[in-house]
């Protein structure tokens, strides 16, 4: 058996032969996952978005308390972002193989790429940039 070929990688065969035996699969993703939808990392060198925005000023409970309006602009910003992206090929093969196992999805992405594609994700780790709540009573926003 030779190394299976998509467009852009080449995906080793001891993991093809793992997927094709296994009932279960557990997928864990990160930033790399939504940046191929051209979602901005935090942490790459000189693209990510840590390189332009102070985090203690952004994505802090001090900051929020310090700031309401500018934190709420830069998540709206990134919002409009998330919104303004598709998933790519690998959200969409996941949900693909979700109807030929059972594929259970842990994401640290905080976007709703893995669900537009058709998934369901287990755990947001680090929650949903969609999942609003009151800073005061953590009451959820209902839509």
């Amino acid at each position: 058996m030779t190394d299976v070929e998509t467009e852009s990688m080449t995906i080793p065969d001891k993991v093809v032969d793992a997927v094709r035996g296994a009932r279960r699969v557990l997928v864990l993703s990160g930033a790399g996952m939504s940046a191929e939808s051209g979602v901005p990392t935090f942490r790459d060198a000189q693209t990510g978005l840590w390189e332009e925005f102070d985090p203690s000023q952004l994505a802090t409970a001090e900051a929020f308390r310090l700031d309401p309006p500018f934190v709420w602009a830069w998540y709206a910003w990134r919002m409009q972002l998330v919104r303004g992206v598709e998933p790519n090929d690998g959200h969409r093969a996941l949900a693909e193989l979700a109807g030929l196992r059972e594929v259970t999805i842990s994401t640290q992405n905080v976007d709703d790429l893995h669900e537009r594609a058709g998934s369901a994700v287990a755990a947001h780790l680090h929650g949903s940039i969609f999942a609003l709540r009151c800073s005061d009573c953590e009451t959820p926003l209902r839509r």
